[in-house]
């Protein structure tokens, strides 16, 4: 059976193949867990997990077309995500291609949990 996730890896195979300038970059997304309340040193504990994927950056299709009803801030850029095991989530940082973002808003494309489109700004 196909599932959206390895039609994403196909299609990002593909470009990578094809375009060989690194229209397909590497990601890294970073989420930071809160764990236990330490009292002697009056903070929580975090975790940091890191989840590694690719980007392909949109920069011809208007925002507002591909997450629908969503108005994105200046600096906004549309980028999708794959190869994540994990869903983004507001606030996630993320580095593409060596250059720190941050994800500011989601989009699971067709509701899979393996592909997405994203907003992200510069960090």
């Amino acid at each position: 059976m196909t599932t959206v996730a390895a039609i994403a890896k196909e299609a990002f195979d593909s470009v990578s193949a094809e375009f060989t300038d690194g229209i397909i970059k590497a990601c890294t997304l970073t989420r930071v867990t809160q764990g236990a309340y330490n009292p002697a040193t009056g903070e929580y504990e975090t975790t940091e997990t890191t989840y590694t994927g690719r980007a392909l950056f949109d920069t011809s299709t208007p925002i507002e077309d591909i997450l629908q009803g969503y108005v994105a801030g200046p600096g906004e850029l549309l980028v999708y995500l794959e190869g994540l095991s994990v869903v983004p989530e507001e606030n996630d940082p993320i580095v593409i291609g060596g250059t720190d973002y941050t994800v500011k808003h989601v989009g699971d494309v067709v509701g899979a949990g393996t592909f997405f489109a994203c907003t992200v700004i510069k960090s």
